[in-house]
């Protein structure tokens, strides 16, 4: 049996995230926010191909979502009512830049404020 649902939120966990999330690839929602992660998101979420949920807003992740990841928004992560990409890809301050660049959120978040903005396409 594949793992499908994988809640980690809000558990105050800090770290990387490991690579080998990828090897879950019967995984369909994914919950990482609120916690104490840092550095980028690793590409291979972008491996779980029926990845329906993804959210990872209120944590320290930066950098820039992976091309990987975002190759599941044209394919799972729009497809259905209920799908979600949310991240830090918003700041309400125009001084302070977003801790993540996406261009494929559905959902961006400002990492200070936790207000999110859900993206018109």
């Amino acid at each position: 049996m594949n793992l499908q649902d994988l809640y980690l939120d809000r558990n105050d966990f800090s770290g990387t995230i490991s690579e080998r999330i990828g090897d879950m690839t019967g995984l369909l929602d994914l919950r990482l926010y609120e916690n104490r992660f840092s550095g980028a998101l690793p590409s291979t979420p972008g491996f779980c191909e029926d990845l329906e949920i993804l959210l990872i807003e209120n944590t320290n992740i930066t950098g820039t979502l992976p091309q990987e990841v975002c190759a599941l928004t044209a394919k799972n992560l729009f497809s259905i009512e209920y799908a979600a990409l949310r991240a830090d890809c918003y700041s309400g301050d125009v001084n302070v830049a977003p801790f993540i660049e996406c261009d494929c959120c559905d959902t961006c978040c400002d990492h200070v404020t936790h207000e999110c903005h859900k993206i018109i396409t």
